[in-house]
């Protein structure tokens, strides 16, 4: 690994002077332990509560952590490529943050749990306030639930009530569902109901929940032993990298997938409330494609009388170098749902005012918006608008990708760099390669993750700099010679 110049010396001391955590000199990437080390062993044996205590890999000094470094319990300090799956934004200890928890107004949000629809505070008028700012052209209502997979569970009601209501009214039935004949009550309440369908595509990955599960295609382990709803599922158009080389390839893909969606659509006439699909298929591999093909995609569901639903929960708040991945799409209008999570701080989704489900209960949990963490993602989405980290991660992101794509020319083994702003990936020859490369990125303090088959995940937070850039390349660089 080539030596840090001074520049980045000089930049370092002088990044995170008003967070005097720790001394700065430390937070240059050093592993002095085996990962995990003793200490994190030893705490990660007092977890065994925990169902998913299997998964840790690392247990995180959260005091000593800031910026893009990761500080471990037995004082590693890793460059943070993984950002716990794409939760973190602006990295670890921002003062923005930290001075939204330290407030009056999130002290009493955290202590005072409110049932938020039905009676909240004025913090929650001022967090809707603010997120209004950020909602995508056109989308003029939200709906906030706890996390994102819950947020695409909800949205797909919203898809899957606004269908049904159409449907009824076509047929000359009340809208309203407690208007029906009784004997169609009772056939709803016993599990009896619609018909309807949800369409997806292969290697998507939509959340945990049983509705979002059915629409998810891109592990086995995710599905296995679970029931889902028999709903189609269309062929996803990986692009292949770079886009130049492979126009023609990917266009032809494209096509097919078109042609496959109208054959699905024109098979369930009447019945497709909605198709889900990420802007990026990130838990899939990092698999892209054109904005071309996603204006046909919104074509083609406006013709069947389908809700376009986009799956931001991963690509949304600025990662792409856009507040939503899909601003980038070019698309004619604004898709009718989309959701989010993770930097978000908490899930749900954007909808258009058509689609708003208004009917009293008919759309409705306990905690519809936790107001501290609305704050938190607010005040998230405030800084990358006041730190400028739209352009930055924009220009970064592809320093970045044409670094990698200079690593790839020197590495053969390493293929298809890709990537839009900060959500980048490429692929080893294997499963176990993949693996390894991770290791022995980590164990020279860079951590980044796994995604797809074969992929390479990177998820830096937005406030990574070129200099902190040149540092994961030139351990890439190492890695990928050792692997050989």
């Amino acid at each position: 690994m080539r030596p840090l110049g001074e520049a980045w010396h000089r930049r370092a001391r002088g990044l995170f002077v008003t967070q005097p955590i720790m001394p700065i000199e430390s937070l240059i990437p050093a592993v002095r332990t085996e990962l995990p080390g003793p200490k994190s062993r030893e705490l990660m044996a007092r977890g065994a509560l925990d169902m998913q205590s299997g998964y840790r890999a690392l247990v995180v000094d959260d005091a000593k952590s800031r910026g893009v470094f990761l500080v471990d319990a037995d004082g590693n300090v890793l460059l943070d490529l993984f950002a716990n799956f794409a939760l973190g934004a602006l990295g670890y200890n921002h003062e923005s943050l930290l001075r939204v928890a330290r407030s009056e107004a999130f002290v009493r949000a955290a202590v005072n749990p409110t049932s938020t629809p039905f009676v909240t505070t004025p913090s929650w008028f001022d967090v809707l306030d603010g997120l209004a700012r950020f909602a995508p052209a056109g989308m003029g209502k939200i709906y906030c639930v706890d996390a994102g997979g819950e947020g695409v569970e909800a949205a797909l009601k919203v898809a899957f009530i606004a269908h049904g209501e159409r449907r009824r009214v076509s047929a000359g039935l009340p809208k309203n569902p407690l208007e029906l004949e009784p004997a169609e009550q009772a056939r709803i309440m016993d599990n009896a109901g619609s018909d309807a369908v949800v369409v997806s595509f292969t290697g998507s990955f939509h959340g945990r929940g049983l509705g979002p599960l059915s629409a998810t295609h891109s592990k086995l382990m995710h599905k296995a032993d679970l029931p889902a709803f028999p709903w189609p599922t269309c062929e996803f158009p990986v692009s292949r990298w770079p886009l130049e080389r492979y126009a023609d390839e990917n266009a032809a893909a494209e096509a097919r997938s078109l042609a496959q969606l109208e054959r699905v659509l024109d098979g369930h006439v009447g019945k497709v409330a909605a198709i889900l699909v990420e802007p990026i298929q990130s838990e899939g591999g990092d698999r892209h494609a054109s904005g071309a093909f996603f204006r046909a995609v919104q074509q083609l569901a406006a013709a069947a009388g389908a809700a376009l639903v986009l799956d931001e929960v991963q690509t949304g708040v600025g990662i792409t170098g856009s507040y939503w991945a899909h601003e980038q799409l070019e698309l004619p209008r604004p898709p009718e749902l989309m959701t989010f999570g993770k930097k978000m701080q908490m899930g749900g989704f954007f909808v258009t005012d058509a689609l708003a489900v208004t009917q009293f209960g008919r759309m409705y949990q306990t905690r519809n918006g936790d107001r501290g963490r609305g704050m938190l993602g607010l005040a998230t989405l405030e800084t990358i608008e006041k730190e400028g980290l739209l352009a930055h991660v924009r220009d970064t992101g592809a320093y970045f990708l044409a670094q990698l794509e200079g690593l790839a020319a020197r590495h053969p083994h390493m293929t298809e760099p890709r990537g839009r702003g900060f959500l980048l990936a490429f692929d080893l020859p294997s499963v176990q390669a993949r693996d390894e490369f991770l290791k022995r990125a980590m164990r020279r303090g860079v951590f980044a993750s796994y995604t797809g088959v074969r992929s390479v995940r990177l998820r830096p937070h937005l406030i990574t700099s070129q200099a902190e850039v040149d540092l994961a390349i030139a351990v890439f660089d190492a890695a990928l010679a050792e692997l050989g």
